[in-house]
This record gives C-alpha cells, structure tokens and sequence, in this order.
C-alpha cells in the first residue's frame, strides 16, 4: 500500500491592511493573526479572483478548492468552493 502526500499551507488572516491574508512564512512582527476559515478564503477568490490550487489548512481543518459543473436546466448551474477534505 503506498501513502500520497499532499503539500498542506497554513493560512491566517492579519490586522494588516496591505496584506490581510498570509501564510506562515509572510508572518511579520507587531501584527495580529489566526488561522484563516473557508468564509476568509471565500472572501479572498471574491476580492483578487485567485484561488489556491493546492490543499490549505484552516480553522475548519483541510481544504481543496473545488468546482462542478450542472447539466443546463439544473437548479444550479456551477459550484465553485473550498471544501473541507480532513
């Protein structure tokens, strides 16, 4: 049986205005910062239009951005969120 690994990023949101979204690596001295949640990076995709492509830790555990597509004349036509996977 063999084991895949997935590369796994912390994100947290800050008290900074210029960069209110960073990982672990971008921390600076002197501000605030917590485990971002799914609602923050939802909040990010809608404000910069970027996703993350890889899977991210946050307050609600591990997530993997996902997007589906619905046959023409469902009740919804495309889905587009993080979603939690451990």
């Amino acid at each position: 049986m063999t084991t895949q690994t997935f590369e796994v990023k912390k994100v947290f949101v800050t008290d900074n205005q210029e960069q209110w979204i960073v990982f672990e690596e971008e921390m600076q001295a002197g501000f605030q910062y917590k485990l971002a949640t799914i609602d923050d990076l939802h909040d990010y995709v809608a404000g910069t239009g970027e996703v993350f492509t890889y899977n991210v830790e946050t307050s609600e555990g591990v997530v993997q951005w996902h997007e589906e597509q619905f046959p023409e004349g469902s009740p919804i036509n495309y889905v587009c969120e993080y979603r939690v996977i451990n």
